[in-house]
């Protein structure tokens, strides 16, 4: 079964899934062993490190992480590390897959505000995404608010660099 994430992110990503959006997602905990497992078998991978992924369960799934990072590596040569340039990509499409889907709502601006706040400290972001929203101020009766011109440029610039990558 796939999750309302996992689903969110395909929907806003058309094609197929890299192996960096995979370890990006776990990572970010977007993504559960058991959907990762699914994906792996449908796409129809194999290797030795792809058995053993396949084959964790209970007690063992605690090692997921380092099975999911072999599986990465005996198919793409290596694995995405935090930092490098694959990692990042993968990243930025997790971070703009939930913006959309959070742009796709009915907020309200306060709310708005507020999900692109969580979508930030979640996912963490780029500098210039902190001028997309205000948080909210306790100490100054401020609700948060979100700039939506702002919130649009910053989306054409990430998909002129995508689309430049």
């Amino acid at each position: 079964m796939q999750s309302h994430l996992f689903y969110m992110f395909k929907r806003f990503n058309p094609g197929i899934v890299s192996w960096d959006d995979i370890v990006v997602g776990y990572d970010f905990s977007f993504l559960e062993p058991p959907e990762i497992q699914a994906w792996v078998l449908e796409m129809g991978f194999e290797g030795e490190a792809i058995t053993v992924l396949l084959a964790l369960e209970g007690p063992r799934l605690l090692d997921f992480e380092a099975h999911l990072w072999r599986a990465c590596a005996e198919q793409r040569g290596k694995t995405p590390r935090p930092g490098n340039i694959r990692w990042i990509a993968a990243q930025d499409r997790w971070r703009m897959a939930l913006l959309k889907d959070t742009l796709a709502m009915e907020l309200t601006p306060a709310a708005l505000a507020k999900s692109i706040e969580v979508i930030y400290e979640r996912v963490g972001c780029p500098e210039d995404m902190l001028a997309l929203f205000n948080p909210s101020a306790p100490w100054t009766g401020k609700g948060p608010t979100a700039d939506l011109p702002a919130i649009g440029a910053f989306m054409n610039r990430m998909n002129a660099a995508a689309l430049s990558a």
